[in-house]
């Protein structure tokens, strides 16, 4: 993903739109992988409907569980995962695919052997939807960052006195106009947030985006 190094030279409009067109390229790889994904598994529980293994509104409940987890481990877990996490987001997935076969053959009265299978189907489902949401969410994030700000935001008057506070952002920002990119990037103001609580001080404006 891309950073911004206050400290050096600013990106110019060319480096810019090729790291953003290489992000672009990222998020339609990680598109096509997960329709191939929900393709499969569509195809799998398909087949376990007509063979008679489970019925529709078992295979409803199946997929909606089986997102909704998905969705959860994907856009509630931090960006860096430590080792514990990792066990939590096993345990999750685990637990799905326990819950869903126990669900499916016990509260609904579905074959043992559908459900069993249809239980591995959720905890892969849970898996493949974890780790390509979390790839996606962080794309997405890269890609605001590279977003020019407009001249009507909000946010360019607390970027005004981070500049104005502090010489070498000032700097920063001059170096950028002179690139002819007189607007800045939404990474370029997290950096710049950054660069301020590193100081140990507080925002001046409460406005964030």
């Amino acid at each position: 993903m891309y950073s911004f190094d206050l400290t050096l030279d600013p990106p110019t409009s060319r480096e810019l739109d090729s790291a953003l067109t290489e992000l672009k390229k990222q998020r339609r790889k990680l598109m096509i992988r997960s329709c191939i994904s929900d393709g499969i598994h569509i195809v799998l529980l398909l087949l376990l409907y007509f063979g008679n293994f489970l019925s529709g509104r078992s295979i409803m409940v199946l997929i909606a569980l089986s997102l909704v987890i998905a969705i959860i481990l994907a856009t509630a877990t931090r960006e860096s995962l430590f080792f514990s996490d990792l066990i939590a987001i096993a345990v999750t997935i685990i637990t799905t695919a326990a819950a869903a076969t126990l669900l499916l053959a016990i509260a609904m009265h579905q074959p043992w052997g559908g459900s069993i299978v249809a239980g591995l189907l959720a905890g892969t489902i849970v898996s493949s939807g974890t780790i390509l949401g979390r790839r996606l969410k962080k794309i997405m994030f890269a890609i605001e960052q590279l977003t020019l700000i407009p001249a009507d935001d909000p946010v360019l008057e607390e970027l005004g006195v981070f500049c104005q506070r502090y010489p070498d952002l000032r700097h920063y920002r001059e170096q950028a106009s002179r690139n002819l990119r007189p607007h800045l990037t939404y990474g370029e103001l997290f950096a710049m947030r950054d660069w301020h609580q590193q100081r140990g001080e507080q925002r001046p404006v409460n406005g964030e985006r």
